[in-house]
């Protein structure tokens, strides 16, 4: 299955934490993208995390105040608001302009998936990136981030030990390729296995 013609293809970008079930930001999703995005023609990099805060910047459009409240404090919008924001930003693109995009950190929960499929198609793979705990801990104290915060950092570890992992499952129960690349490794080395997976 793909995403309709008038759209990109997409490919999600999610992580898993190794000994704890799924995973928290520190794993290198970005990271790995944004090397892919400079070495591979054609392909877009899209921070879901992104998109909400800009949506939040505007008081006035719709669903602001509910991302403002939720953002803070590490709680998933839910899916028809994600899918409002994204769908709206993808629109802005065809096949032509971005062949394929990378969507960071989409779906968080089986709701999002869903809401994604029913209004915008379906993607074809996701990469899992797995990692352990104590490497996304250092690399997360490594960068700063508002919301980066212990208290934060706690609410998205268990989002996502609770929603990450079943949305995962979702997406190959239905026939949605999942390859899991281990993102613990740095340099070339971690992001050939990265380019390999999006091969």
């Amino acid at each position: 299955m793909s995403t309709p013609t008038s759209l990109p293809t997409i490919i999600f970008i999610l992580a898993l934490l190794t000994g704890y079930a799924s995973g928290p930001p520190g794993s290198g999703k970005s990271f790995l993208c944004k090397q892919a995005v400079g070495r591979i023609p054609g392909l877009k990099h899209v921070v879901m995390s992104d998109l909400l805060h800009e949506a939040k910047k505007n008081a006035s459009a719709p669903h602001a105040e509910e991302i403002a409240r939720k953002l803070p404090t590490g709680t998933l919008v839910g899916g028809e608001v994600a899918i409002s924001i994204l769908g709206d930003f993808l629109r802005t693109f065809t096949p032509d302009s971005a062949p394929t995009i990378l969507l960071d950190g989409f779906p968080r929960n089986i709701e999002q998936a869903q809401a994604f499929e029913k209004n915008l198609g379906f993607a074809l793979a996701t990469i899992s990136l797995t990692c352990s705990a104590a490497t996304c801990k250092k690399r997360r104290e490594e960068r700063a981030r508002q919301d980066d915060s212990p208290e934060t950092g706690d609410a998205r570890y268990q989002g996502h030990l609770d929603d990450t992992v079943p949305a995962i499952e979702y997406l190959r129960r239905n026939n949605i390729r999942v390859v899991e690349v281990s993102s613990e490794k740095t340099g070339d080395e971690g992001y050939l296995d990265f380019a390999d997976a999006l091969m």
